[in-house]
């Protein structure tokens, strides 16, 4: 399972070099939300920063904090155009966890219509946030969930969100991540929340397999020359985030000027293509 995390305005201004460095490798982060009462939809206040800085040291994705019992295409709408032309290379995410004191076939129409609004202006499909007890509890099963893939929450230390075979997702058989820890945690310095916490998220395979859910096209491979160690940097011109060794070998995920982007950018003159 490869590590990651996912923030929002609790979290303050992010330092993601740290969160890099603690070995998050993704990471999803809120775009917004609308007011429960009101019906605004307005944006977390962290978001334009993240999006900003994020995306030079891991892939991002971004997700929508849903309210059922406000207008979903409206809330679709809102969110695809605070993320449409973010460097973002996983998908949406519906985060969907409160009823609006609606109905389970109410909030399974609601969060149908968010995720085929979605789908219909950026032409992929949503990724589903949710807890099992709540799901299980709060919507009907629909075709629409043959369509998405899951990120549960439990908070159980175990080898899978249901590997004791309690709670889990009724109309699931899979899961794509899992948040495994949130409050209380302690974590949020290490990984560079100015927060006590931060959610600690698995996705269900390694990092090639990642690599392919996240569309980084590899080309070709390259192997460390240099006899001292070797910078990997957030971006041909930013920050050390880590170092690799003579006779490493790294998939190429992309080439600039004098740079490799292999997990992180590497100076061409340290390495040679094979």
């Amino acid at each position: 399972m490869l590590l990651g995390i996912d923030v929002s305005k609790w979290q303050l201004e992010m330092g993601w070099h740290k969160a890099r460095s603690a070995g998050a490798r993704y990471a999803f982060i809120r775009a917004g939300s609308i007011s429960s009462t009101g019906g605004e939809c307005y944006t977390d206040y962290q978001f334009e920063r993240n999006a900003r800085i994020a995306p030079d040291y891991f892939p991002i994705g971004f997700y929508w904090y849903f309210r059922p019992n406000h207008d979903p295409v409206g809330q679709a709408n809102y969110f695809c155009s605070l993320i449409r032309d973010k460097r973002a290379l996983l998908p949406p995410v519906l985060d969907l966890e409160t009823s609006g004191e609606l109905s389970a076939q109410e909030v399974t129409d609601a969060a149908k219509q968010f995720i085929c609004q979605v789908y219909c202006r950026l032409n992929v499909w949503c990724l589903l946030y949710s807890r099992a007890i709540w799901l299980n509890k709060n919507t009907i099963s629909d075709d629409i969930w043959a369509m998405v893939d899951l990120w549960v929450a439990r908070y159980i230390n175990l080898s899978g969100p249901w590997s004791d075979g309690k709670c889990k997702p009724r109309d699931f058989d899979q899961w794509r991540l899992w948040q495994k820890s949130a409050g209380g945690n302690g974590l949020g310095p290490k990984f560079g929340a100015k927060s006590r916490s931060i959610d600690i998220d698995y996705f269900n395979g390694d990092q090639a397999a990642f690599d392919k859910y996240a569309g980084k096209a590899v080309s070709g491979l390259v192997r460390v020359t240099s006899p001292l160690a070797t910078s990997l940097r957030s971006s041909p011109e930013g920050a050390a985030i880590g170092a690799s060794w003579r006779g490493a070998v790294w998939p190429v995920v992309e080439k600039t000027g004098d740079y490799y982007k292999v997990e992180g950018w590497i100076k061409a003159d340290k390495v040679e293509e094979i």
